[in-house]
């Protein structure tokens, strides 16, 4: 019995000396992404892929939230005949959607328990055919990600998406 307290008194020292050798990951409360990749499947779709960190981990709309706006947020961008990428703006568009964007709304994903701060890869994917406007030979998107406390995160360009003729 005598060297069970011994055994239990040595666990708890060294157990209180690994709990204080773990260091807990901190990241600003603005969400921060990457673009990674684009995954494809086949010639006709694919996902893109872009990393995130968040300080507090209030990614994602709420369950029966259905009033906020999309979260996460793809600027469509083309290469014009002068090489230069601009958004696209419908001609007979009205003020309030004239450029095209493709929202995605993002399940919460806020961690159980004390720590919040959250990393991770988000797949959106591209919407059907077409996820382009025709014409329209090289693409790529601007992409930003907003929390719930209205934090946006950094802008990030995704690469040039070639599209066949």
């Amino acid at each position: 019995m005598k060297h069970f307290k011994y055994v239990f008194v040595i666990l708890a020292v060294i157990s209180l000396f690994a709990a204080s050798c773990i260091k807990e990951k901190s990241f600003p409360p603005e969400p921060k992404i990457e673009f990674v990749n684009y995954t494809t499947y086949g010639s006709d779709s694919a996902d893109c892929v872009i990393s995130f960190r968040d300080g507090d981990g209030d990614i994602g709309l709420l369950e029966g939230d259905a009033t906020s706006e999309d979260d996460l947020k793809m600027k469509y961008l083309y290469k014009d005949i002068d090489g230069v990428f601009k958004p696209y703006d419908a001609i007979d568009s009205t003020a309030a959607m004239d450029t095209l964007f493709y929202g995605y709304r993002i399940k919460d994903i806020t961690p159980n328990g004390q720590y919040k701060t959250l990393e991770g890869q988000i797949k959106a994917k591209l919407r059907s055919l077409p996820i382009y406007v025709p014409g329209h030979t090289t693409v790529k998107f601007e992409i930003r990600l907003r929390d719930r406390a209205g934090h946006w995160s950094n802008m990030v360009t995704t690469n040039e998406i070639h599209i066949a003729p």
